[in-house]
């Protein structure tokens, strides 16, 4: 069964302090935000495991950690020093341990004739802070004994008390040398004893605080302790959790924590993980670590090593496949099986997840991202998502599931440009795919309200990564990826939305942007969504035209008003969740969306009055900080909005009734800002050209012109069909922003030239031909003729003017 399972059947341990963790479990679904949060709150206050949220209980400690004993008292005498603080009782025998499961906390079981009730001692003795010297000092008893037994939880019950702020003081009191004493007495303590799990708890309740955080992980040196004491230990999921503690911070000391360097915390986890959610068939294949190493004395990334070594040829040895190739040698990473009815530790496996998770949180850097495709875990995550018949497929509604924290993971690496390359070679556009459409393949009246809370959440994850692996390169008003193509995959149907999607985008957006947390069936924490990824999301969605469409028509205003905000939050509140590219995405979605405002509601009535809606966009313009994609959405809006419907649309207001309808209105702060601005006194844009009707809804084919001497006016393999002519003037004006204008670029005008070129009218063309999709074979020759080019391969700009090799202005 391989040398872990052994060695778990050796650990001993006592009574647990309190109900199984496994009976505290919910029985009802519901999201693992906060299922695993309800299955340790009668004994422990860790984090939940797909976010890593952090949330303590108020369960008093003599109930939480209740110890059979005798109702003897305690001689008062014996328990005050000459200071007058409480003194713990002198200890002359040990604690009696016996065994323990991998999953359960383990208890201790006293001599009764002998010991008094600890929480009659605690009670009678409350601890303090100025007690900490003391109870430091118990630590050099024996490790089993009840000596360090009762300092541990007098040191427990007063890291419970005050809430976090007893926490924040007790790692810097008696010159922070309580975590380092705790560090290493839990590198000595012998796994699956009592007072390594009250160890544990202590040192979990002091990494709730982010004051403790970084303090904890890199100048106590936590991260790097743990992570291999892990390694070491997989059972013990309680580890896991600390880190997970540790690992949702800012990102600051995330970065800290994936960099190159001696934590190796990534690869500590990979490591954990592939042992923790293999099978006891594969946990054969796992070396014996020796568990008197301290954690100075092996390299977590060696493990991992050895690991994908010994799993490829273990898989080689098996299973006879043809001759090795040098490319193969390395590949361990692809051969564990995985099978999600058995793990040999399933409560480890997805606290590894969650600290991974939260390590992947998207930043400006990409250590995180790096690290985990380096350390060969990926293929693993790829396949504990993966939906097998019907056992591991979204419809279940398994609290406990890996899905959620892995779905998070590939969510969060598919917003690193440099990662996704890597992540499309996995197949994820493919499973992903398939997670998406379970949303709309499933029977709702089989599934309950709980349930599919989950599943929503789960299918809405896999569109929005997505979204990031198919829509993200190369499209209008986007940046192309440096030194090589824009991605483009051939079917881009696979971020089409459905209408129930729009709508759980949109109370997505809602949600976050005013509450970035949500508690329930189908909740998430602060750290599983942000602000910027959602929106990042609805631009990357709206690259597909259907999408445009399906979003105008199913979230119409509601979705704008949100837009809106966002672009105010920046504008005028300097709001941390909201920088400049998130302003960005917001400002692009809707300048895109505003084409479908010429005939339907664009925004409520009131965001015209006092040009409500100018003053927001005028003022985004003169901001300091703002994106050249920014910039032209902006003021497409601005050229448009003399021609854009400003009603009240009552299927949003019955939408956002639905919601808060206190998140879809200015509040009175924002307003009384907004409402200051004086526009004559900002730099502003005239009102553009007005729409053709022709514009909106007729499709457009356009093709290269021609070569000289060609007689075809059709380039056949360049041929594209667009829905309509605005929608055909995407793939222009912002891409002539390479050239240098005195006045902004009109999309409204080009449209209407490329409509008025396909009647064949003799008008600028801009370096294209143009036909209505019915007409697209009557071709007026003149109109060849007028446009052939001296020099077909010289490029021009939107106005017709060649622009040579260097830049120009254009008036």
């Amino acid at each position: 069964m391989g040398f872990f399972k052994q060695k778990n059947k050796e650990k001993k341990v006592g009574e647990t302090f309190s109900t199984s963790l496994n009976k505290n479990k919910s029985s009802s679904p519901q999201s693992a935000d906060t299922a695993a949060q309800m299955s340790l709150r009668s004994s422990l206050s860790f984090s939940s495991p797909e976010s890593g949220k952090e949330a303590k209980t108020a369960t008093p400690m003599s109930s939480r950690l209740s110890l059979s004993s005798p109702s003897t008292e305690c001689d008062k005498k014996k328990g005050i020093t000459s200071t007058g603080k409480p003194q713990l009782p002198n200890v002359k025998t040990d604690s009696t341990i016996s065994s323990r499961s991998a999953d359960s906390p383990p208890g201790t079981v006293t001599n009764k004739d002998e010991w008094p009730s600890i929480a009659q001692f605690l009670s009678q003795y409350p601890s303090t802070i100025e007690m900490i010297p003391d109870l430091i000092l118990n630590f050099e008893a024996d490790i089993h004994s009840l000596k360090v037994n009762y300092a541990l939880r007098a040191l427990v019950s007063l890291s419970e008390e005050n809430d976090c702020h007893n926490c924040e003081k007790i790692v810097f009191a008696d010159n922070g040398r309580l975590v380092p004493a705790l560090l290493s007495f839990l590198r000595h303590c012998g796994c699956g004893s009592p007072n390594q799990y009250l160890a544990l708890l202590l040192l979990n309740n002091l990494s709730i605080p982010a004051e403790n955080k970084r303090v904890i992980a890199i100048e106590y040196r936590a991260t790097h302790i743990l992570g291999r004491l892990l390694c070491a230990d997989p059972s013990c999921h309680f580890i896991a959790i600390i880190l997970v503690n540790l690992t949702s911070a800012d990102v600051n000391l995330r970065v800290k924590l994936v960099e190159p360097g001696p934590i190796e915390l990534v690869d500590a986890l990979a490591f954990t993980l592939r042992i923790a959610a293999s099978s006891p068939e594969d946990s054969a294949t796992h070396s014996a670590i020796p568990t008197q190493l301290s954690g100075e004395e092996f390299s977590p990334k060696s493990l991992l090593i050895n690991a994908l070594n010994a799993s490829f040829l273990y898989t080689v040895a098996s299973s006879s496949p043809p001759a090795i190739t040098p490319s193969l040698t390395n590949d361990g990473a692809h051969q564990i099986s995985f099978n999600p009815n058995v793990q040999i530790f399933p409560e480890t496996a997805r606290w590894c997840l969650c600290a991974l998770k939260n390590l992947t949180v998207p930043s400006h850097n990409i250590y995180a991202a790096t690290a985990i495709i380096g350390c060969g875990i990926m293929p693993l995550i790829f396949r504990i998502i993966t939906p097998i018949a019907l056992i591991n497929d979204p419809k279940s509604c398994d609290v406990d599931s890996l899905k959620d924290p892995a779905l998070s993971i590939v969510l969060n690496m598919s917003m690193v440009a440099a990662a996704r390359p890597y992540l499309r070679k996995e197949n994820a556009i493919q499973i992903l795919s398939i997670i998406a459409d379970q949303l709309n393949d499933r029977d709702d009246s089989i599934i309950d309200p709980d349930g599919k809370a989950i599943q929503n959440l789960r299918c809405l994850k896999s569109r929005m990564a997505l979204s990031f692996l198919v829509g993200s390169e190369g499209y209008y008003g986007q940046p192309r990826p440096s030194g090589r193509l824009s991605y483009r995959h051939p079917d881009e149907t696979t971020i089409m939305l459905m209408a129930s999607e729009s709508n759980l985008l949109l109370e997505l957006l809602s949600d976050v942007l005013h509450h970035p947390e949500k508690q329930g069936p189908g909740g998430y924490s602060a750290e599983s969504f942000t602000v910027k990824g959602i929106l990042y999301s609805i631009r990357c969605l709206l690259t597909s035209d259907m999408n445009q469409n399906t979003i105008a028509i199913t979230s119409g205003t509601c979705l704008n008003i949100l837009l809106l905000k966002a672009i105010a939050y920046h504008t005028f509140l300097d709001l941390p969740t909201v920088d400049a590219d998130t302003a960005e995405y917001a400002c692009f979605s809707l300048y895109l969306l505003s084409s479908f405002g010429f005939k339907n509601p664009f925004l409520p009535k009131e965001f015209s009055q006092d040009k409500f809606l100018e003053k927001v966009l005028i003022s985004y313009l003169n901001s300091m900080i703002i994106t050249p994609a920014g910039k032209h959405a902006a003021e497409q809006i601005l050229l448009r909005v003399s021609y854009l419907v400003f009603e009240n649309d009552p299927e949003c207001i019955a939408i956002w009734n639905n919601l808060n309808p206190n998140n879809f209105e200015f509040d009175m702060k924002l307003k009384q800002i907004v409402g200051q601005v004086i526009l004559e006194d900002l730099w502003s844009i005239n009102s553009g050209a007005q729409p053709l009707e022709m514009i909106f809804s007729r499709p457009i084919l356009r093709s290269r012109i021609p070569k000289t001497n060609i007689e075809s006016p059709w380039d056949k393999a360049s041929i594209k069909v667009f829905p309509s002519a605005l929608h055909a003037v995407q793939d222009l004006s912002f891409g002539s922003k390479e050239f240098q204008h005195t006045v902004p670029i009109d999309d409204i005008l080009i449209a209407n030239n490329i409509a008025c070129s396909a009647n064949g009218e003799m008008i600028q063309s801009y370096n294209f031909v143009w036909s209505w999709e019915n007409t697209g074979q009557s071709i007026h020759k003149d109109l060849e003729h007028s446009l052939k080019l001296d020099d077909a391969d010289e490029p021009f700009s939107l106005f017709g003017c060649k622009c040579g090799g260097s830049k120009k202005t254009f008036t």
